[in-house]
């Protein structure tokens, strides 16, 4: 384990792991139980403008988990020689500035984790209202994790 890997970045890791796995597991369900078709384009305003095969609920859980994945091995096999972090790091603080950027690369692996999870679920129940603001919901999340790790890179390397 690399030393600025915390108990807390492998609980993110873990959840991440879990909510995508779950996903999965409640896509296959779906496609076995609901028989009609499913909502796969939603507009602005949260009204469902196409509708599709229900292999489309299975869609997202692929696409995530190959992803959720890819972020464990960053944080687990790249060298520390191919992170990019927001700041040149002073002496005596590499330890911190890569447990920062560990941070964010974990919760943003739990938060594709979720949200892999809250679209399958939405897609497949028809909340389509939640499905509507989702992707930007993800977006500004993500958003704020970013700015947080280069805001928190910086004041940990003065």
């Amino acid at each position: 384990m690399k030393q600025f890997l915390t108990i807390h970045h492998k609980i993110q890791e873990l959840i991440a792991v879990v909510t995508c796995v779950a996903s999965l597991i409640a896509a296959i369900v779906m496609m076995a139980v609901i028989k009609e078709p499913v909502p796969t384009n939603v507009d602005l305003h949260g009204n469902v403008t196409h509708y599709g095969s229900i292999g489309f609920i299975i869609m997202m859980p692929i696409m995530m988990l190959p992803t959720v994945l890819i972020l464990l091995a960053v944080t687990h096999f790249f060298p520390l020689s191919m992170w990019n972090l927001p700041v040149k790091p002073k002496p005596g603080r590499e330890v911190k500035l890569y447990r920062i950027s560990a941070y964010m690369v974990t919760l943003m692996n739990m938060q594709t984790g979720i949200f892999s999870l809250v679209f399958t679920l939405a897609m497949g129940l028809g909340w389509v209202k939640i499905v509507s603001w989702l992707g930007g919901g993800l977006c500004a999340v993500m958003f704020v994790t970013i700015a947080w790790a280069i805001i928190a890179s910086i004041l940990a390397n003065r």
